[in-house]
């Protein structure tokens, strides 16, 4: 008697037919065909320098590993070095320091319609004022030299009216938008109340209060600009209100201000315009009427010191020395004295004729 694995026929189906042959169940257990299928369990036995996964590793599934940009050192997407910023050299913060110190030279770009920061404003005019100083310093430095002075002394001198040149052309320069603002508002202040009181008229007359702006836009010279940029920015889409507002922000003309200030204030309360302008332009008539008054008394008291300094006393004070002098020798009269003379009374002129025309009113009735 042999103990082997007994051989067994597979069983057949016939389907149509058709002889079908089955294939047997594989065996399971200690004495089966294959090898009992047991679940592999992870092999938890740590190594040295290994460290034991926890339960959530295997119960994860596993995703691809993405490399980390932050162990990696100044790691950009582009694979690249970022590009490491600038400090700021000298001359920059020169020209920043300088535009600081300017105040209302932004307001007063903004009016000018200039399209510059001011930082930027002041550094095209700290080159400029450098390279005119240069071409003088040069030009100067030259000059002495040709003159036979000594090449070190022509320099320090060429180099120190140079200097000089330089902040008195910065100065002058940095001060213009300012200045010309100054000056664009009294001429506003020369035809403002023209203007106003034209634009009553219309408003009086039935027409809405943008169209009586646009009227008088022009007409009145520098007081007609002020009233186109209102028209410029509501053509552009802005509310009349709002332009109204910006507009007043820009301008240095205090009677313009006030005047649309009021029509911005009476448009957003819904008050009556005209009433408000009214009042308004009666108030800066007033004040205008009490102002020539006192150009009038400081008028007054300048004619009198002309009349004493710039008429009385040169005329007799020449002829009073001149007789003097032939009794006690003082001093000898020369034709050189007398040019000197000639001269002083010139500049007192000049001098008189600038406060008579600083203190004369720029506006009008």
């Amino acid at each position: 008697m042999m103990f082997g694995k007994k051989k067994t026929q597979p069983k057949t189906v016939e389907v149509d037919g058709k002889i079908i042959a089955l294939q047997p169940k594989p065996k399971k257990g200690l004495f089966g065909g294959g090898k009992a299928k047991s679940k592999q369990k992870p092999n938890l036995q740590q190594k040295p320098g290994q460290s034991i996964p926890s339960a959530q590793t295997f119960a994860q599934p596993s995703q691809p590993q993405q490399p980390n940009a932050t162990t990696i050192p100044n790691a950009s997407p582009q694979g690249k070095r970022p590009s490491q910023r600038k400090k700021p050299g000298k001359f920059e913060n020169y020209v920043e320091k300088l535009a600081l110190k300017q105040k209302g030279l932004e307001e007063a770009l903004r009016a000018q319609d200039i399209k510059e920061t001011p930082k930027q404003f002041v550094k095209r005019m700290v080159m400029t004022s450098m390279l005119l100083a240069v071409v003088i310093g040069l030009t100067l430095i030259i000059l002495f030299i040709h003159l036979n002075l000594s090449p070190a002394l022509g320099v320090v001198m060429g180099g120190g009216i140079g200097f000089v040149m330089y902040m008195m052309l910065l100065n002058n320069f940095l001060r213009f938008p300012i200045q010309k603002s100054n000056k664009g508002a009294k001429k506003v202040e020369r035809d403002i109340l023209f203007a106003a009181r034209d634009m009553i008229i219309s408003l009086r007359s039935g027409m809405p209060l943008f169209n009586a702006i646009v009227s008088i836009s022009t007409g009145y010279a520098d007081a007609s600009k002020e009233f186109a940029k209102i028209v410029e920015r509501v053509q552009l889409g802005m509310p009349l209100e709002e332009a109204i507002d910006q507009t007043i922000a820009d301008t240095k003309s205090d009677s313009f201000r006030r005047i649309m200030l009021q029509a911005s204030v009476s448009i957003k309360a819904g008050a009556d315009i005209v009433s408000a302008l009214q009042t308004v332009i009666d108030q800066l008539s007033q004040e205008r009427y009490i102002e020539l008054r006192r150009y009038g008394q400081r008028l007054n008291a300048i004619a009198m010191f002309y009349m004493l300094f710039g008429v009385i006393l040169p005329s007799m004070g020449i002829a009073v020395v001149t007789i003097l002098t032939t009794f006690i020798a003082l001093f000898t009269v020369t034709p050189i004295l007398l040019y000197a003379v000639l001269v002083g009374i010139g500049f007192l002129q000049v001098v008189f004729l600038i406060m008579i025309s600083s203190s004369r009113p720029v506006f009008s009735m």
